[in-house]
């Protein structure tokens, strides 16, 4: 999971952590490769924007449960 947003993040992505605090891609591929964290299952539980900002680009917000 982490390799996905360390290949295809903006340069200004950040994960929200639980605790608040924010980490950048290279950081949240780190915590996932670490072996600390193993996901059995996920969701998105709600979409708070989404936008199309051209043809090939698009931002999402969401919660991820």
């Amino acid at each position: 999971m982490g390799s996905f947003f360390l290949d295809n993040a903006t340069p200004d992505f950040l994960f929200i952590r639980p605790s608040g605090n924010p980490i950048d891609a290279k950081g949240f591929q780190e915590i996932w490769s670490s072996g600390d964290l193993v996901l059995q299952s996920g969701e998105v539980t709600k979409v708070y924007k989404f936008e199309l900002l051209g043809s090939s680009d698009a931002m999402c917000v969401f919660t991820l449960g």
